[in-house]
């Protein structure tokens, strides 16, 4: 209202209102110095508390009521003793409440300056902090709600939406130190919804978000792998495809950020892996999952060679029963049955297909050679994929040895057939002529040491005759029975398998 006349002590308003000019000291210490109206405070005035306290402005029938000024001092505590620093506030009032613009000190230095509604901050303001963050946006019932940015003296900040004093809605994060940034959704303050999270190694996920965690489907950039698919609890979780910096893709089943279940892993060569894993761990006589990127179960293995894996599989190795095909120099090598650790180890039945007419030694290095094309099998015992114990060898020409092994070698009790199955009752082939002429030797029954005839022995020639004795190194040595196809025997002496004498007469 305009005011018509002013003498100092009273003023006369436009709308006929005498504003008088007085002094009050309340019962209580209080002061009031200004205009009164009908014998209230009305208009300007200065109403100073006991305490301190100061409020010059303007009132409205007692209350601060527009414009006004209230400064608090710094008082001691009653009960700490301990000084409080005091706080201002300059701005308008509203039936004796903070409403409108105003800007409010606190004592420990923070600020506002900006709406209140009701004496809470509300509407757009800008709140300082006395740690040096910093808030500018709006503001409902005393606290951070709508669209704002919030920088945090450390150098992070928030820019978007925000509910409740949190982070609610879209908004940007940028966290301090390199550590990266977040921009997407939030609820209540956490990461919810979809959003971008870039970490301090500059590894990104962009995807779903549940409670601060990645959490649904997303895309996972990392300097060695991207992951796309499921994510639960914040790790890769379901289904989903790595594929690594190397070249490497798994796609299949996850848990727990490992490839887990049932998945197929493609090397860069172009081999793979296709199978199951599934190792698993007992706790208080309950099977959890152990989840730990290693082949476990069941699964085929391909290699670009043409070999092929297809059975059981332990801790990343092939272990427990299973086939194995594969090309080696000239063989087609198929190998079914028992293995521990990535070996041939235990009962297993190996086969070998020479295609190729030329010579081929098998087992390697056992001075064994096959000529021709024809099959090769071997029956028995293993032992870190060496013929170890007791197994049965079948030569392509037919000749076998049926015994006892040890590291690849014939070791031990065996039964030996020296003549190719074609050969065997062709007296032409069996003979060999010339001067002291000879048969062929046709089998041993005997011991063997280091592959070679060594120990006691029999060895039966394609005639039929046999020599009984013990043997060194492959001969015959010391005394020994020669039996005739007559069955006639006889005792002789023999010396590296040259007969020396007979020690029996005729």
């Amino acid at each position: 209202m305009n005011v018509v006349y002013d003498v100092g002590s009273w003023r006369l308003t436009d709308d006929g209102r005498i504003y008088r000019q007085g002094k009050l000291r309340f019962a209580n210490g209080d002061i009031y110095d200004g205009e009164w109206l009908d014998g209230k405070r009305q208009g300007r005035g200065t109403f100073t508390y006991v305490n301190g306290t100061q409020y010059h402005g303007e009132f409205d029938t007692n209350l601060f009521h527009g414009f006004g000024a209230i400064r608090v001092p710094d008082m001691e505590h009653p009960l700490t003793k301990e000084w409080i620093k005091g706080s201002s506030f300059e701005g308008h009032f509203l039936k004796g409440r903070k409403h409108g613009k105003g800007t409010l000190v606190n004592g420990d230095g923070s600020s506002y300056d900006g709406n209140f509604l009701d004496n809470v901050y509300s509407g757009h303001g800008v709140y300082c902090y006395a740690n040096g963050d910093r808030y500018e946006g709006e503001w409902r019932y005393g606290k951070y709600w709508g669209q704002g940015l919030l920088t945090y003296r450390d150098g992070g900040s928030y820019a978007g939406e925000f509910q409740n004093g949190h982070f609610h809605g879209f908004g940007t994060r940028t966290f301090p130190r390199h550590l990266g940034s977040y921009t997407g959704t939030y609820r209540y303050g956490i990461h919810h919804g979809s959003g971008v999270r870039v970490f301090a190694d500059s590894s990104q996920y962009e995807g779903e978000w549940k409670n601060n965690k990645m959490h649904g489907t997303g895309v996972w950039t990392t300097e060695k792998f991207i992951y796309i698919g499921d994510f639960a609890n914040g790790q890769p979780h379901g289904n989903g495809v790595f594929r690594y910096e190397n070249g490497d893709i798994y796609e299949g089943q996850v848990h727990s950020g490992y490839m887990y279940g049932k998945g197929k892993y493609t090397y860069k060569d172009g081999s793979y892996y296709d199978g199951e894993y599934i190792a698993v761990r007992i706790h208080h006589k309950t099977i959890l999952p152990a989840p730990n990127n290693k082949r476990h179960g069941k699964g085929i293995r391909v290699w670009t060679s043409g070999s092929k894996y297809e059975g059981e599989w332990s801790n990343d190795v092939m272990h427990g029963k299973g086939a194995l095909t594969s090309q080696v120099e000239g063989l087609l090598v198929e190998y079914i049955g028992t293995f521990r650790n990535g070996q041939q180890t235990g009962d297993g039945e190996l086969t070998f297909i020479k295609t190729t007419s030329g010579k081929t030694e098998f087992p390697f290095g056992s001075g064994n050679f096959h000529y021709g094309k024809g099959t090769c099998k071997y029956i028995g015992s293993f032992f870190m994929g060496e013929f170890h114990g007791l197994g049965h060898f079948i030569m392509t020409d037919g000749r076998y040895f049926k015994g006892e092994w040890s590291h690849g070698k014939r070791h031990g009790q065996g039964e030996a057939q020296y003549i190719p199955l074609a050969e065997r009752g062709n007296e032409k082939r069996n003979f060999i002529s010339g001067k002291d002429a000879l048969y062929r030797m046709d089998k041993y029954i005997g011991q063997f040491e280091n592959d070679i005839r060594h120990g006691h022995g029999i060895l039966y020639y394609s005639n039929g005759e046999s020599i009984e004795g013990n043997f060194v190194n492959g001969h015959i040595d010391g005394v020994a029975i020669y039996t005739y196809t007559t069955k006639k025997t006889r005792q002789g002496r023999w010396y590296r398998g040259t007969r020396m004498a007979w020690e029996d007469e005729e």
